[in-house]
């Protein structure tokens, strides 16, 4: 977290995109594992990978065709 000091307020908190970024480079090459629980039953493990999150995010939405089936 960083921060600096303005007349109105002491001290204003913030963080960089950056920072958030530079956080998953800690993790494996494989991204966040987030553990998970499917079913009450199996146990697995899901990886979030910022880089393929933004492309989900802000991907293209698909277009309707119009052929019938």
């Amino acid at each position: 977290m960083r921060g600096w000091k303005t007349c109105d307020v002491e001290y204003q908190s913030y963080f960089a995109l950056n920072d958030l970024w530079e956080s998953f480079k800690e993790w494996s090459a494989y991204g966040a594992g987030v553990p998970l629980l499917l079913d009450q039953r199996e146990s697995v493990v899901q990886y979030y990978v910022p880089y393929l999150s933004a492309i989900q995010l802000y991907g293209q939405p698909t277009e309707k065709s119009n052929a019938k089936p």
